[in-house]
């Protein structure tokens, strides 16, 4: 390829984002985020959602959560989805917008990776436990170091998806605990892009600490897609969390 242009995150990666997760089965997930929250949910529920992406969960959950608002700090990621039904707000979710309370927060994808600081993780928790209602839940995912060292076993990608080509690195630094993904993208008009995207690779009790630390207490932990505890050794977690009652 030739010499790439660098360009906002997610400002091209949209345009073959349904590609690169074309295995992941929606449906599935969704329901497993239901039976997460479903503890005191009614149809009035207020629900939002943090790091939605191109909103294709949203799509699923919305049938679930009436009342559902979708998230992103990308508004090419948001609004590259032209479903109507629920309304978006492209925000910082270390820095939310909404002054109503909501019964279910829920965040995916390892969207809490891409916070590379423990100043902007526990901000982002911080943000959940006063956008929650008092018998409200916040549910998140993250990535742990297991899965870094699995998925950069094999560290390059390269495809075309509608005549885009792309190649896409993967590199893990376990000294910074960064997880790194570049992504080159040519278009079909021979342009070619480049997008960096890093991650945070926190250690598991980093998570505990940071989330009592703004008021939210850990009703469970489990290995992710799964009902099984999670711990250190897992590859992905999954949090359900509650305010810390005064």
């Amino acid at each position: 390829m030739d010499a790439p242009v660098e360009n906002k995150m997610y400002e091209k990666l949209p345009l073959i984002y349904s590609y690169l997760m074309r295995k992941v089965d929606y449906s599935t997930w969704a329901k497993y985020l239901f039976t997460l929250v479903r503890e005191g949910c009614t149809e009035d529920s207020k629900a939002l959602e943090l790091g939605a992406g191109n909103c294709k969960l949203a799509d699923h959950l919305s049938g679930c959560f009436p009342d559902l608002i979708a998230t992103d700090i990308s508004r090419y990621m948001l609004f590259s989805n032209k479903n109507k039904f629920y309304p978006k707000v492209c925000c910082d979710m270390s820095a939310l917008p909404f002054k109503s309370k909501f019964e279910i927060i829920y965040c995916t994808f390892d969207s809490v990776n891409y916070l590379t600081s423990k100043k902007k993780l526990f901000k982002l928790f911080k943000e959940a436990a006063n956008c929650l209602s008092g018998s409200g839940v916040f549910t998140f995912d993250a990535s742990l170091e297991k899965n870094s060292f699995i998925y950069t076993k094999v560290p390059e990608r390269n495809g075309i998806y509608k005549g885009i080509k792309f190649r896409q690195v993967s590199v893990y630094n376990p000294a910074t605990r960064i997880h790194k993904n570049t992504f080159t993208i040519k278009l079909r008009t021979g342009e070619v892009f480049s997008e960096v995207h890093k991650q945070k690779i926190y250690p598991f009790e980093t998570y505990f600490e940071l989330l009592e630390k703004a008021g939210l207490a850990v009703s469970n932990c489990y290995k992710a897609f799964s009902y099984k505890d999670g711990s250190g050794d897992s590859e992905r977690v999954q949090f359900i969390t509650r305010r810390i009652k005064k």
